[in-house]
């Protein structure tokens, strides 16, 4: 009997997995190998910006939310591992905050003293140009406009392999 139940509960969990991972791909509008979509956001202390400046650069994008706890976790390591280590005029960083308020994402940001670029996307909109659902998410760009790393959700080990991409993209 322990084991039968044993059983049913793997095959719970694992077809969970399987869902989540369906639905993960399912939302997820731009994926490796795509063009990055063309799109406009402002930063935090209000200056537009157009992804026209990204050309020929490295470029990680980052979706989060001052409210989610995965994107909490993340933010400490890339401001020390990526944004203060990677110091190469061909990459860029944007941390895009999707969703929230100005004064929510200013009060967040200095309580935590990140100094990375910090874009706001009150309206998700260019967010929904990337995916539909989950944050945290980064993606990679490669100097040739291709995305070369999407990820969803925070772990360790990925958020690694996300830097060795980038320091390899910019050796290109």
């Amino acid at each position: 009997m322990k084991s039968k139940f044993t059983a049913i509960v793997l095959l719970i969990f694992f077809s969970s997995l399987a869902y989540a991972q369906d639905d993960i791909n399912s939302t997820t509008i731009k994926k490796v190998g795509d063009n990055f979509p063309e799109f406009t956001t402002t930063s935090l202390n209000g200056t537009p910006f157009s992804s026209e400046a990204l050309k020929n650069k490295v470029v990680l994008i980052n979706f989060w939310a001052t409210w989610c706890p995965p994107c909490k976790a993340e933010l400490p390591l890339l401001q020390k591992n990526i944004y203060d280590k990677i110091k190469d005029a061909n990459f860029t960083v944007l941390c895009i905050s999707r969703g929230e308020k100005e004064e929510v994402v200013k009060k967040f940001i200095e309580q935590y003293k990140y100094t990375f670029p910090v874009y706001l996307d009150k309206d998700a909109k260019t967010y929904n140009l990337f995916a539909s659902k989950y944050i945290p998410r980064n993606f990679v760009i490669g100097k040739d406009g291709k995305i070369k790393w999407a990820s969803t959700g925070f772990v360790l080990n990925e958020f690694e392999k996300m830097i060795t991409l980038i320091e390899e993209e910019l050796k290109k």
